[in-house]
């Protein structure tokens, strides 16, 4: 596996660094901000819908990040691009666009919530119409899949991509979901996806078993472990993903309330060096 390189991409998800990444005052943005940059990640990501809890709007954003020469190259999420009504779903992608070309992104992420999927040909409808209202400001499109939703694996995202057929579609591989994943780790298939479709990483670990006392949902937003602390082969994942000539976004994402009591300053080189160590 090739060694991450000063030039990678490492950008941070910026509600990790909050113990409720749900919540953002400004203080807490300020400092994630300042910690991120300090630590010497490239870039963050910022949930668009917590703005204006910290009462600050995109163009604030903006100018901040070039003060801070921090990037901002994947906006997370779409969760609307299955909803029957399909004028709520264009306005969602349209303000999601909106967003990611102000702050400059080049990556939307798409997911699901729903335990179910509709058919798979009117998914792939609704995600190939979901790619296209995105290229027309530019952007490429990311699936991310969720263990406990309708997209719950790899194989179900690479179908779906496989079925809208668009030159901007592409799959985001957590590794905390490729761990947790039905079925577990998939490789054989991971090995079958050309490298252009591999364009976003999330870092992070899983113990070996879900604890006891969480659901998987529970899990994922609150106990996640650094990489490399878990669980997860990452010689494995990421070799496959690295030889197969792929580039991607390095995108930390550690959900852990007990790193985040810790404070941004101090969590945040924790999180770079443990996904640095992963990778070399």
């Amino acid at each position: 596996m090739s060694a991450i390189s000063p030039s990678d991409e490492m950008v941070m998800s910026l509600a990790t660094l909050s113990v409720n990444p749900f919540e953002l005052s400004f203080e807490q943005l300020e400092s994630s901000l300042a910690a991120t940059a300090d630590a010497g990640y490239t870039g963050i990501s910022v949930w668009p819908f917590t703005l204006p809890m910290a009462g600050v709007d995109v163009s604030w954003l903006v100018d901040r990040l070039a003060e801070l020469q921090l990037s901002h190259p994947v906006t997370e999420a779409a969760f609307g691009w299955l909803n029957s009504d399909r004028d709520a779903a264009a306005a969602e992608i349209g303000s999601l666009s909106e967003y990611a070309t102000a702050v400059g992104s080049r990556e939307v992420v798409a997911v699901t919530m729903e335990s179910t999927l509709p058919s798979m040909d009117e998914t792939a409808a609704c995600f190939r119409a979901l790619c296209q209202a995105a290229g027309d400001s530019g952007l490429q499109v990311s699936v991310e899949f969720l263990p406990w939703t309708g997209i719950p694996d790899l194989a179900t995202a690479w179908e779906i991509i496989q079925r809208a057929d668009c030159d901007n579609s592409g799959i985001m591989v957590d590794t905390w979901h490729w761990f947790r994943q039905p079925g577990g780790p998939n490789p054989d298939l991971l090995r079958q996806i050309p490298s252009e479709k591999l364009r976003v990483v999330q870092l992070c670990d899983a113990a070996a078993e879900l604890p006891n006392d969480m659901d998987i949902a529970t899990e994922t937003m609150t106990a996640r472990l650094l990489p490399g602390d878990g669980a997860v082969d990452f010689a494995e994942v990421l070799g496959i993903i690295t030889d197969s000539g792929a580039s991607p976004i390095w995108f930390p994402e550690v959900f852990s309330t007990t790193l985040a009591a810790g404070g941004p300053q101090t969590m945040a080189p924790q999180v770079l060096a443990a996904s640095r160590s992963v990778m070399e």
